[in-house]
């Protein structure tokens, strides 16, 4: 099928006033926009944070924190619901409008936040090499260019101040810490001094001798006992398990898992445990958990009375009860075999404790003053120079942090200063009204051959000799247009270039007096676009 060019020019010609009257009025809906949108003007600020001013080997800072670290500190500060309430109060950023209603305190503080920015970027002298400076930017947006202006000098006030009280708050701090660490030690080292000397003018000229192998002696017999009274213990808790699991099972050899009763309860309690560090406990749920676990311990305990009962009835009749295939008695005898091998074993270890607290009783009748008391003559001149170190310690420290206070209360250490103070600016950043003026007219320009082309399309009327071929079969000898005159072509033109002319004037205007007198467009317009993660003014 051949393109007839010619034809759909024609066409776009005869329907032109159409297109002209949609691109002409979406011209003037985004000229509108564009100029009742108010502007917005945005001020900058730049920081510098300078590197220490006293070279780090001849003294240094207490103050640690790294520069971008301390800079996002101060960030959180000022941008905290209180900082930014006071700094809306005393620049009254938000006044009344005109019925007297103020913005609530979550809005105001909203808004701030969307209006500020801090950014910050790190210099280094070379590719590979440590960080040098850091350059922080203070940026604020506003509808008045002297305000904000006014908003982001009062940050850098702000930022210059939280940094000086940050760096000198942890210098002070740290300062304090060690006088108050020295002052503690020089109390203990005094103290020990006293009991130092009161222990030697009590013993006089006793001091320890040789008495290695006494005390070798002494330390296996006691490390014996020792271990004996541990192991006794061991096997006492082992006969109270295994009495508990006869009663419970009626066997020894029970899973060292624990009957179902106390899997269950286990788990019960294991998952309370994990409830209560998530819910509170009046959540439903941990309530819930606290009475299964009520229930099953209920259950428990009913199933440790049972056993006994359950074994007279069985001793009674003549009938065995069998568990793994074995008959009760033949689990008794066991039981009991149990019993009186960890009986043997205390009795066994009872009697090796009691020889070696004899042995060790003459052991230490062998043993004179002496030792003991040369014992406790190191104990205590260990304490005192392991406390005589510490504050050795303390006291250099506490030079260190006295020297690092001064450095920052000299504004000697790391510090931030101003390159560039915020100006009120000369030109709005936002918005771009040409790019809106633009994409209102494209926008019209492409309704307008929407349009067109939706007429044409539900057009079925015969325009061409070529379709009253195509759809009546006939050939014809010649065809005659509908020729108006040149009154209905007057008329026509009348209409259509008045209804263009009407829309072109009185769109606007509407926009215009609801944008005056009804409700700021750019609030809706904005709402509109924020919805698809847009923005036009901010």
């Amino acid at each position: 099928m051949k393109l007839d060019l010619k034809y759909y020019f024609s066409i776009f010609l005869r329907r032109s006033p159409y297109f002209i009257v949609v691109a002409a009025l979406f011209a003037s809906i985004g000229l509108t926009v564009a100029i009742i949108l108010p502007a917005e003007y945005e001020a900058k600020a730049t920081l510098l944070v300078e590197s220490e001013q006293i070279p780090e080997r001849l003294a240094s800072s207490t103050v640690n924190t790294g520069a971008n670290e301390q800079l996002l500190i101060i960030q959180q500060r000022l941008l905290s619901r209180e900082n930014l309430l006071d700094v809306a109060n005393r620049l009254d950023l938000y006044p009344p409008d005109e019925e007297g209603v103020r913005l609530s305190a979550s809005s105001i503080v909203q808004d701030m936040r969307d209006r500020v920015t801090f950014s910050q970027n790190s210099t280094t002298a070379s590719k590979r090499g440590p960080e040098t400076s850091t350059i922080m930017t203070i940026s604020y947006r506003g509808k008045r260019r002297q305000t904000v202006a006014e908003v982001t000098n009062e940050f850098v006030t702000l930022v210059l101040q939280q940094n000086l009280e940050l760096r000198t708050e942890q210098a002070s701090d740290t300062l304090a810490f060690f006088r108050q660490e020295v002052d503690r030690l020089g109390g203990e080292l005094d103290a020990q001094s006293v009991r130092l000397i009161d222990f030697q003018n009590q013993v006089g000229m006793a001091v320890p001798t040789n008495l290695s192998f006494l005390r070798t002696r002494l330390d296996d017999l006691q490390t014996q006992r020792s271990t004996n009274r541990q192991s006794i213990l061991d096997l006492e808790e082992q006969k109270k398990r295994i009495e508990a699991i006869f009663r419970v099972t009626g066997d020894i050899n029970a899973s060292a898992a624990g009957s179902p009763l106390e899997q269950q309860l286990k788990a019960a309690q294991d998952e309370l445990n994990n409830a209560l560090l998530v819910f509170s406990p009046t959540n439903p749920r941990v309530t819930m958990l606290k009475a299964r676990v009520a229930q099953i311990e209920q259950q428990l305990n009913g199933a440790v009375e049972t056993p006994g009962d359950d074994a007279d009835e069985q001793d009674s009749g003549s009938e065995p009860n069998v568990l793994d295939g074995e008959p009760r008695n033949e689990r008794e005898v066991r039981f009991q075999a149990e019993m009186d091998n960890i009986d043997r074993r205390i009795q066994e270890m009872q009697a090796e404790i009691e020889v070696f607290s004899a042995e060790i009783a003459e052991i230490e009748e062998q043993i004179s003053d002496v030792p003991a008391n040369g014992v406790t003559l190191a104990k205590l001149q260990r304490d005192f120079d392991n406390i005589q170190g510490q504050y050795n310690q303390a006291v250099n420290r506490l030079s260190v942090a006295a020297t690092g206070e001064r450095i920052e209360l000299l504004s000697k250490g790391q510090r931030t200063s101003v390159i560039e103070q915020a100006t009120p600016p000369e030109r709005p950043t936002k918005p771009n009204r040409p790019l809106i003026a633009a994409a209102g007219a494209g926008f019209g320009v492409f309704a307008g051959l929407a349009l067109i082309v939706l007429m044409e399309f539900l057009n079925r009327s015969i325009r061409r000799p070529m379709e009253l071929t195509n759809r009546l079969g006939i050939t014809p000898f010649a065809v005659l247009p509908y020729i108006r005159t040149h009154r209905e072509v007057a008329l026509r033109r009348t209409v259509i270039f008045g209804t263009a002319g009407v829309l072109i004037v009185l769109v606007p205007l509407s926009l215009f007096a609801m944008h005056s007198f009804v409700y700021p467009l750019d609030t809706i317009i904005e709402s509109l676009f924020n919805r698809v993660g847009l923005s036009v003014i901010g």
